[in-house]
């Protein structure tokens, strides 16, 4: 409980311990990195990874900046719209593709995004194309009793402003988790079969996991349409396959198993990240090479190190990889 005072303590005051615009425009990208993370999570808990994340992220930016830009709609309101709009197009797409697992339902949503992408990148009337939308809105300011006006057109402004989001966010999808409604998706997830036979409607509960994932993923595009000012759909940005491998990697490194995972996944390869710039052709080697280390001496990932470390203390002579083997009942 206190680490998490403290660390809840630290992202408050994040901007003025730092006082450096550039390390708190790398917290904004992280916190909308851990959103869409932990979102895409969410799915694990019914046995489905996709691949097509990132698409979803897409509908959402480009929703929000599009509707702040064209038809003058508020931030606030733009941002909820992204998100209802990227989980509707899932739970439409969510019967099809919620028919087939693994490596086809991956596919299929590695192509769904490419395809989201391509529209994007092509639809130059609306999303202005090759060039890009350029010019996006900041969030506006707001009046609060006691604090005053506060603005979100400055980086310490959009910060607490993704700060708020992204935790109110992470609130939510955990209670979800914790709640009658993840106990399903998890009974899914172990045997859909044996959950269909005591009366669980299984595919209408998967399409129902797909929208909440992919509403979070569209706000989480908000929040990064409005940050950068820009959106470009080309193959090498944000909403290319290699951000939807990151996805992947960020959850694996920090753990599956447990809620935190993401975050902690989230936050130490954009660190490590930041501190390899130097070496920025050797980033993704760096990235690789420590995601195979993690995999390979804590399948559990990095958040399960304080029950190794118990184990170890517990038990010195039991193996890192015997512990590591073991997966929570609960699937935390």
């Amino acid at each position: 409980m206190l680490i998490w005072a403290g660390v809840a303590a630290f992202l408050i005051a994040a901007p003025t311990i730092l006082s450096n615009v550039y390390w708190t425009s790398v917290l904004v990208l992280i916190g909308i990195n851990v959103l869409l993370t932990v979102s895409l999570r969410t799915m694990g808990l019914i046995g489905h990874f996709s691949l097509g994340h990132v698409g979803f992220m897409l509908i959402g930016a480009y929703t929000s900046a599009l509707l702040v830009m064209k038809a003058d709609i508020p931030f606030g309101i733009a941002l909820v719209a992204a998100g209802f709009l990227s989980g509707t197009v899932a739970l439409a797409l969510g019967y099809p593709f919620l028919r087939v697992k693994g490596i086809y339902f991956a596919i299929l949503t590695l192509l769904t995004a490419e395809s989201f992408r391509l529209l994007a990148f092509n639809w130059r009337s609306l999303t202005m194309g090759q060039v890009g939308l350029m010019g996006i809105p900041a969030p506006g300011q707001i009046s609060i009793p006691v604090l005053g006006q506060i603005r979100f057109d400055t980086a310490n402004g959009h910060y607490y402003l993704t700060l708020v989001v992204v935790a109110i966010s992470l609130l939510i999808l955990y209670r979800l988790e914790r709640s009658q409604l993840g106990t399903i998706w998890r009974a899914i997830r172990e045997t859909d079969k044996l959950a269909g036979s005591v009366g669980i409607n299984v595919l209408w509960f998967k399409i129902l996991n797909f929208g909440v994932g992919c509403f979070f993923a569209g706000i989480a595009g908000s929040l990064f349409a409005h940050f950068q000012r820009g959106l470009s759909a080309d193959s090498s940005s944000t909403f290319g396959v290699l951000t939807s491998i990151y996805l992947l990697v960020y959850m694996v490194v920090g753990g599956q198993d447990r809620f935190a995972g993401p975050i902690v996944g989230v936050v130490v390869l954009s660190l490590i990240s930041e501190f390899a710039r130097p070496f920025q052709e050797y980033q993704p080697m760096i990235i690789g090479v420590i995601a195979i280390l993690v995999v390979l001496l804590l399948p559990r990932g990095l958040a399960t190190i304080p029950d190794q470390i118990k184990t170890w203390l517990t038990n010195p002579f039991k193996s890192a990889t015997e512990s590591g083997s073991k997966v929570s009942p609960d699937g935390r």
